[in-house]
């Protein structure tokens, strides 16, 4: 379960405590951490739950998912994992101070399904099937090859040029590890979190350190990336450790000795389908993302049996079917006697544990110009799209035009028998206001049909304006003009967006502005103009008798 970290001292209300635990538990959970490990600490775990059930009498249980979902996860995960398994909807009632019923408990179970979608986990068929398989902690690897020696709780990874410290009993004090200390017979691959904390068993699907022999080549299974490689004291001399990005891996092991030394990923105990970046500017006419290359299917690396299917979902016509084991398994054998380029939707099915649909266009590419589009008096910049389509596709039209009204394209690919229509969307400036935290009013949706247009009362409403510009390594500033004239600059904030009530009073001073940024090395569009008089609700406004 996702770790607590420091004690929480002092009385903190319901939801502060929780707002200050989400996004940690969210980061872990999403990780792969166990939601209900029992070790973890029981006056936090109650804390949470009665901050929930308190929070949820007034939000009602699916308001109280939606705001917190890791918290929801964690807190009722820990009261399934510390009763019985059978009963754990009144054990949950019991921590969260709440009457226990039937509809509550459906309500609940309700919550934590919508829980898990808003984090992007797993679900299962029923609530109660979730709750108990978010409650169970797997089982530790013992004895596996990369384990540390006896003691290893007092041990410690400082990763920029420490190395593994120990706590020394005596002195209380750390202490540089020697290798013999600190690995097990044998044990030729440590592994430690992004806080220096060793890890045994699963490892973290996240940035982890590894520690290793300086010659020995890192394997697994999907490419993994080099976040730092970092330097040793010299007692570690013929050792390297650096940091690598395990997401989407299933394992890692050393070359020398893979079978020995491979550690699972957490959260890859079961099938994932992997899929590359969908093509750019192209979706489904419905609007669904539209794949260049097919998915790999990655097994978790057992000796169990795994049935892989590819089925085309209109005629049900299965394409390619593979019975395999998990450890022997190797992505490109599903596609190897498949008629190519592949075009159209399809489900990728893993018997037992996986199914996925997806839309492919292999080898289609989309080139646009101007990319992006920008603001223009009537809409976007006029523009063109390219659309090229591999040997074995056609399509038409291969280049179409858009007016400054026009946003989306349609075209039609053709592979053999099988027809897909597409929308081509070239990458475009658009823009949205979401609602300043607390107000409870809506955002709006994407705008791109011309300049935004203001008003005063919109700026006294407030709002967080956000600038979609495809392409942009950051948030440019926004430059308030006025007759003319550059009168005020406004910064983004750290998430992005633009505080809209803080040229208010700019506005109101010179009776109104536009507002532009500046691409491409000089090019400056208006994207929003600000008209109308000063608000009436304005309290600091003066009403002369």
């Amino acid at each position: 379960m996702p770790s607590e970290g420091r004690a929480i001292s002092g009385a903190i209300a319901g939801d502060r405590l929780l707002d200050l635990l989400e996004s940690g538990w969210r980061r872990e959970l999403r990780a792969g951490a166990v939601a209900g490990r029992p070790e973890a600490d029981a006056g936090l775990a109650q804390a949470v739950a009665t901050a929930l059930g308190a929070q949820s009498r007034a939000l009602r249980a699916g308001g109280v998912a939606q705001r917190w979902p890791a918290c929801v996860v964690v807190g009722i995960a820990r009261a399934a994992a510390g009763s019985d398994t059978t009963a754990f909807w009144p054990a949950w009632h019991r921590a969260a101070g709440l009457r226990s019923s039937a509809r509550s408990a459906r309500e609940w179970g309700d919550a934590f399904l919508a829980a898990l979608g808003a984090l992007g986990l797993p679900a299962a068929s029923t609530a109660e099937v979730a709750v108990l398989a978010h409650a169970t902690a797997p089982e530790d690897h013992a004895g596996s090859e990369g384990d540390l020696s006896d003691g290893v709780g007092q041990a410690r990874l400082d990763p920029f040029g420490g190395g593994v410290l120990l706590m020394d009993v005596v002195s209380g004090q750390a202490r540089a590890a020697l290798p013999e200390e600190i690995t097990a017979e044998g044990a030729r691959l440590l592994a430690f979190d992004e806080d220096g904390a060793p890890v045994d068993g699963a490892l973290p699907a996240d940035a982890v350190w590894v520690l290793c022999p300086a010659g020995a080549e890192l394997r697994s299974d999907a490419p993994v990336r080099t976040l730092v490689t970092s330097t040793l004291p010299l007692a570690w001399r013929g050792w390297r450790l650096i940091q690598v990005d395990l997401r989407g891996a299933c394992w890692i092991a050393l070359d020398a000795d893979a079978d020995a030394s491979r550690r699972l990923v957490r959260g890859r105990t079961r099938p994932v389908l992997r899929t590359g970046p969908p093509i750019p500017g192209a979706t489904t006419v419905a609007g669904r993302p539209v794949l260049a290359s097919p998915p790999e299917v990655l097994l978790p690396p057992v000796k169990a049996t795994f049935r892989v299917e590819a089925r085309r979902t209109d005629s049900g016509a299965t394409l390619a079917s593979v019975t395999t084991t998990g450890d022997t398994w190797r992505p490109e054998v599903l596609w190897r006697g498949v008629r190519r380029p592949l075009l159209g939707e399809f489900v990728i099915s893993v018997t037992p544990g996986l199914r996925r649909t997806v839309v492919l266009a292999e080898g289609l590419g989309v080139t646009s110009y101007p990319a992006p589009r920008l603001t223009s008096a009537r809409g976007l910049q006029p523009a063109e799209a390219v659309i090229s389509a591999p040997p074995g596709m056609t399509v038409s039209p291969a280049a179409a035009a858009y007016q400054e009204e026009t946003v989306t394209r349609e075209v039609t690919c053709v592979a053999g028998a099988v027809v897909q229509r597409l929308a081509v969307t070239p990458p475009h400036l658009r823009l949205r206001i979401d609602p300043e935290p607390g107000s409870g009013a809506e955002g709006t949706g994407w705008h791109h049909a011309g300049p935004l247009r203001l008003t005063h009362d919109d700026l006294w409403r407030g709002g967080l304006l956000r600038i979609d510009l495809p392409g942009a390594a950051t948030a440019p500033a926004i430059t308030v003009m006025a007759g003319g004239e550059p009168v005020q600059v406004l910064g983004a904030l750290r998430d992005g967006r633009y505080p809209l009530r803080r040229i208010l009073d700019t506005a109101a001073v010179h009776g109104g502005a536009e507002l532009t940024i500046t691409v491409d090395e000089g090019t400056v569009v208006t994207f929003a103009t600000v008209t109308g008089a000063g608000p009436a609700n304005d309290p600091w406004t003066v009403t002369q008798a």
